[in-house]
């Protein structure tokens, strides 16, 4: 077998990778939506959660620099315990990266291609996402690096035009926290912890590759932070233009909170600059959890992850059809199925007990090394 490439990605584009992603489906399907006018209070709190769930992603991999997490688990627990847990996490994140996939098919046949196969809109995408996980990790940051302008553009202008066109009205947020905290904190555990902060578990993959990994931790946690800011400013103006009750109900709120643009009687219907922001989101999370799935392959099999990209690739297209037979279904099933029984044994469970294993074994080493010396 040829010896592996070697892969790196820079900080800056570890940051804007991690924006995108964790910003991803849940500007599509919205986050956060039973604490009504608290949601953003919600997402603040459950983003400082998200940065320290990453900063234990980034110790755990701190180990063995340079491995990622099927790496450290080999380390840890021995190969044969790695490629079970292994197998796990890849089935996990297969099947996520089918559900996010799921929820942009539903998006797109729901709003622009109604008439449209959705088996052909999904195959249309995941063969551009097989193409750029075949290139690699570095052609995927740059062309988050590329497109990462026009996301915040797009958003930045929507806010803008919003206010602009007199849609907001701020005391749609009040009353603020009219029950306490409660309803917040029922939001925040384990919804908003496992989608999306927690999700960043898929993340381990680049992270390991990140040139000067000593400040991976800090601009991770950064990342993190801009993202709880950016998701809980996007729920402040779609509750300002909708209400509680019209976010609630509404299946796409942004894109519904977008169709409410009427500026100057020339900007309107930006639907299209809407679908297009959400795409690239759609397109990172998909491409980085199918990537971190493969690398889960290469780690068991040994073999180079290029190697799955098409098969497992349509695969996901397939699943992702199976996966319900509606969208109702779908989005139950995220709620009620996913966060506990998926999202927090891989998401915070394992992790957890990997960073214990690793403080440990840290401070074995520094003992014996003091003993020797």
């Amino acid at each position: 077998m040829q010896a592996p490439l070697v892969e790196k990605i820079g900080l800056f584009q570890l940051y804007l990778l991690i924006i995108i992603f964790q910003i991803g489906s849940a500007v599509v399907v919205g986050v956060a939506q039973d604490a009504k006018q608290d949601a953003w209070i919600a997402i603040l709190i459950a983003s400082v959660i998200g940065a320290v769930i990453i900063y234990i992603y980034s110790f755990i991999l701190s180990y063995d620099i340079g491995q990622n997490l099927f790496g450290i688990m080999g380390r840890i627990f021995g190969r044969a315990i790695a490629i079970s847990l292994s197998f796990v996490y890849i089935v996990y994140f297969f099947y996520i990266a089918s559900r996010v996939l799921r929820d942009f098919l539903e998006l797109l046949t729901t709003t622009i291609f109604p008439n449209t196969p959705i088996e052909i809109l999904g195959i249309i995408f995941m063969l551009v996402v097989i193409y750029v996980v075949y290139l690699g990790p570095e052609v995927l940051a740059r062309t988050a690096e590329t497109f990462a302008p026009y996301i915040f553009l797009f958003l930045v202008l929507t806010s803008v035009f919003l206010l602009a066109g007199g849609d907001i009205n701020f005391a749609n947020l009040e009353p603020i926290l009219p029950e306490g905290f409660g309803r917040v904190f029922d939001v925040i555990f384990p919804g908003l912890i496992g989608f999306p902060f927690g999700e960043a578990i898929a993340l381990t993959m680049i992270m390991a590759i990140t040139t000067k990994f000593q400040h991976v931790s800090k601009v991770s946690m950064a990342a993190v932070i801009t993202t709880g800011l950016l998701l809980a400013s996007i729920k402040i103006f779609k509750l300002s233009v909708l209400g509680t009750n019209i976010s609630g109900r509404s299946s796409f709120p942004l894109l519904a909170a977008g169709r409410e643009i009427s500026f100057a009687q020339f900007i309107e219907r930006v639907d299209p600059i809407i679908i297009f922001v959400m795409m690239l989101g759609i397109f990172i999370k998909v491409s980085l959890f199918f990537f971190g799935g493969l690398k889960g392959l290469e780690y068991i099999f040994n073999i180079p992850y290029r190697y799955f990209t098409l098969p497992i690739g349509m695969a996901i297209v397939l699943f992702s059809i199976l996966i319900s037979a509606n969208y109702a279904e779908h989005i139950e099933e995220g709620i009620r199925f996913v966060p506990m029984y998926m999202h927090m044994p891989l998401q915070i469970g394992i992790p957890a007990i990997l960073a214990l294993l690793v403080l440990w074994k840290k401070k074995q080493a520094k003992g014996g090394k003091q003993v020797a010396n």
